[in-house]
Order: structure tokens, then C-alpha cells, then sequence
């Protein structure tokens, strides 16, 4: 299906048992929302603080459910291990660089390769 809200897929969570996360791709829209945001949250040339921003906001926006004992919203994705955050960024959108992009600027950053 190409719309986007009405597209998501189930994922079982590598290496937790019994745990899943639901997630869906992401409009252009909401990537240049994405890209947008993260601009304003990094001053300047600050690659690891946009690529954080960026990797933040693709997770907000591309979680619908998870089957943790917490709703999913800004804090709670937030506290996702490194390696779970990692492994997601990239299912929601394939080719994510994910963080930290500390060898790029946010002028040269694309947020799909």
C-alpha cells in the first residue's frame, strides 16, 4: 500500500523474547518534518546532535505500538537502548546512516541514501 498511515508491520525485537514493535514508513512529508526539526535542534555544524535529533524524530514518527509496559511517546522512545534505537531507525527507514553521524554536516546529511 503507498499511503504511508495506513502501512505498518509488526517486528519481533532482537534478542527480547515475547517483545514487538510495530512500525510504519514515512511519508515525504513527515521526513522533511523530520529534517526540519532536526535542524533546529542542532546549532550549527553539530553532525552528532542532528543525527540524533533526526534518528529521535524517525522513531517518534515511525512507532505506532510496541508491547512494552510504557506508551509510546517522546520520553519513553527516548529511553530505548542504543542498540534497539539503532536496529529500528533503520527499519523504518532503510539506508539510515543512525547515529552519530559525526564525519558529516547537517548541510550534507540526506536522510535516505
Amino acid at each position: 500500500m503507498a499511503l504511508c498511515s495506513l502501512t505498518t508491520r509488526k517486528l519481533d525485537v532482537p534478542g527480547e523474547d515475547g517483545q514487538w514493535v510495530e512500525i510504519r514508513p514515512l511519508s515525504s512529508r513527515v521526513m522533511r518534518s523530520v529534517e526540519a526539526g532536526a535542524r533546529e535542534v542542532a546549532s550549527g555544524d553539530d553532525a552528532v546532535a542532528y543525527g540524533y535529533a533526526v534518528s529521535d524524530a524517525l522513531l517518534i514518527a515511525g512507532i505506532v505500538a510496541w508491547s512494552y509496559d510504557a506508551p509510546v511517546n517522546a520520553e519513553n522512545v527516548a529511553d530505548l537502548d542504543m542498540a534497539t534505537a539503532m536496529w529500528l531507525v533503520e527499519q523504518i527507514v532503510p539506508g539510515e546512516a543512525g547515529v552519530p553521524l559525526a564525519t558529516s554536516s547537517p548541510s550534507t546529511i540526506a536522510l535516505t541514501e
